[in-house]
């Protein structure tokens, strides 16, 4: 029994021995056939082809490149295709393996989409992949006519620009149209933004999605409106947005099979060509170029005379077409020196109204007169230049009559005698604390009333009253202010780097000095500063000397010359000096 049992334990390790060497023998096969596989299916053909042959201008077509082996996408160097002038998009990648009747065939596609923006015959190079090059092809590319474009492409793209002459600083409506055929099935796709390195150009609004029947033909149209306004003048040309995305093929066994049923589109519009004139020379004042600029102004309260102490909000009201709002000059009312001025925030935005773009700048001020009698206040104009007539014209509001009363709220003390505004809590205290008590008693006298104690009672009461009503407008003034600089507070959030002003400064680059100069000014000062010419009366004589400078070179006829290595220096003299004054005020450090 135990011999039995020692010949079947023999037998199990034979059976093991004998499994263990097929395992080996069979990984080893597998690896040998791997490497004769890869070493027989190794790249030794690269084809190209096109979807089409010949195409019309702006319309894209898509270039096939496959290699017979499975390989990496960027094993594809498409730097001769770039030099071949034709718009180079998308690029996808697919690859595949088949195994028919133990032949194993691999297969790597690349699929890039080509546009050509002028007409003529385009080579496509010979592409290289592990060391395979392929055979050049020529692409004929013909002028489309509108019918023929029309009805010929799926996708198109058109751009509309309001004018093409412009002054420096004016803002133009640009339009940009996408537009789809009824057999397009879009899958995904982006629309890029028109391109202008001299310019601002912001998108105004969403899209718009609506139809256009076309030789018949009903298309889908995704409308995009921008504004382009030009910081230089010169003859500029606009980069046209460009289209790129996916649409669907339809079905599944295509030529654009590998991607899953669908292929790359791209589509351009026509670039745009301006040409943008300089301040005219004759033009004086803050430069505003616009076709019609509105100056209108708002009291609350709206009556014929208005008291001593009385609390009085003007609100200017600038509104301008086809100017960015950030262009608008803050409106600053001017007054006899009886009056105490308190300007809030001004607020401004803008929108496309009418296929014109509407700019506005409210400025609003509370104002106190701290005396009795007429006054006139001058009238406020500002200056703008009129694109249509090309002449410079002025938007006036007319000077102003005001009757200003004794205040009814005091009896006893006469608000000529005040010398400073209402709206501070300090001196309400010292008014209250100082009230003679010999005018008092000759009140008393002069009126016929019963006793002077009644009296006092009532004046006392009238203080009362007016104090009251003078904090309720101190109290609401301070909340709106907090308001509105909670609201502003996600915009105000600029980064400076005074080392990239500097760098800028000693390479001379005049464009990216004044946009570090705004950033810093919107961090150093607490007024908002939009342009240059807001910045320069917060400033010393010296930096605003450079300042100016540098606006001549940038916006003047004549060629000024601009040293970067002065603009920093006077910079860094202004910078240390207002250093050290802000030092000088600093209270004590704790121990």
């Amino acid at each position: 029994m135990v011999a039995l049992f020692q010949s079947d334990l023999n037998y199990s390790k034979v059976c093991t021995q004998f499994m263990t060497i097929i395992n080996m023998f069979t990984r080893i096969s597998i690896i040998g056939f791997l490497l004769i596989s890869a070493t027989v299916n190794a790249t030794t053909n690269v084809s190209v082809t096109v979807d089409r042959n010949p195409v019309m201008v702006n319309e894209s077509f898509v270039l096939e490149v496959v290699a017979n082996d499975s390989l990496d996408g960027n094993d594809l160097d498409l730097t001769p295709l770039r030099q071949s002038g034709l718009v180079v998009g998308r690029t996808a990648t697919s690859s595949s393996t088949q195994i028919i009747n133990g032949s194993i065939s691999k297969t790597t596609s690349w699929n890039v989409v080509l546009l050509a923006r002028k007409e003529g015959n385009y080579t496509i190079p010979s592409l290289t992949i592990d060391g395979v090059s392929s055979q050049p092809i020529t692409v004929s590319v013909v002028q489309s006519n509108a019918a023929a474009g029309q009805n010929n492409q799926t996708i198109f793209l058109k751009n509309i620009i309001e004018q093409t002459d412009l002054y420096l600083q004016q803002t133009v409506k640009l339009v940009t149209r996408l537009y789809f055929a009824p057999n397009v099935d879009l899958q995904s796709g982006t629309l890029s933004d028109p391109i202008l390195d001299q310019a601002f150009i912001k998108q105004h609004g969403k899209d718009k999605d609506s139809s256009e029947i076309i030789m018949g033909v009903r298309y889908r149209v995704i409308e995009r409106i921008y504004t382009v306004t030009p910081q230089s003048s010169g003859t500029f040309t606009i980069s046209s947005p460009a289209f790129n995305g996916e649409i669907s093929t339809g079905r599944r066994r295509s030529t654009f099979s590998n991607f899953g049923g669908t292929k790359p589109v791209t589509s351009i519009g026509s670039d745009i060509e301006i040409n943008v004139s300089s301040i005219p020379k004759q033009y004086s004042g803050t430069w505003l170029p616009s076709d019609l600029v509105m100056l209108n102004e708002e009291w609350q309260p709206n009556q014929d005379s208005y008291e001593v102490g009385e609390p009085i909000t003007r609100t200017f009201t600038l509104t301008a077409l086809n100017v960015n709002e950030e262009q608008l000059p803050e409106v600053i009312g001017n007054y006899p020196d009886s009056f105490k001025t308190y300007p809030d925030q001004s607020e401004s935005h803008s929108e496309v109204r009418q296929n014109a773009i509407v700019s506005q700048r409210v400025s609003t001020e509370a104002i106190v007169a701290t005396k009795a009698g007429e006054f006139v206040l001058p009238e406020v104009s500002v200056n703008w230049f009129n694109t249509k007539t090309k002449r410079e014209e002025v938007a006036t509001i007319p000077a102003k009559t005001m009757n200003i009363v004794p205040s009814t709220n005091a009896q006893a003390a006469p608000m000529t005698n005040l010398q400073t505004p209402i709206i501070e809590s300090t001196a309400i205290g010292e008014q209250t604390c100082d009230l003679p008590s010999d005018s008092t008693h000759s009140d008393n006298d002069s009126s016929n009333l019963p006793t002077g104690s009644y009296n006092t009672l009532l004046m006392w009461a009238g203080w009362a009253l007016w104090i009251f009503t003078s904090l309720i407008w101190l109290l609401s003034s301070l909340l709106r202010r907090k308001q509105n600089k909670q609201s502003q507070s996600p915009n105000s959030k600029v980064t400076y780097d005074k080392s990239v002003l500097k760098q800028a400064c000693l390479n001379n680059q005049a464009n990216m000095v004044r946009a570090e100069l705004l950033k810093w000014a919107k961090v150093e000062f607490t007024q908002p500063v939009l342009t240059l010419s807001a910045l320069m009366p917060l400033v010393n004589p010296e930096l605003q000397q450079q300042i100016s400078i540098l606006q001549n070179s940038q916006y003047s006829k004549h060629n000024t010359e601009w040293s970067g290595k002065a603009f920093w220096n006077a910079f860094k003299m202004f910078n240390s000096t207002t250093k050290k004054q802000s030092d000088s005020n600093l209270p004590p450090l704790n121990g």
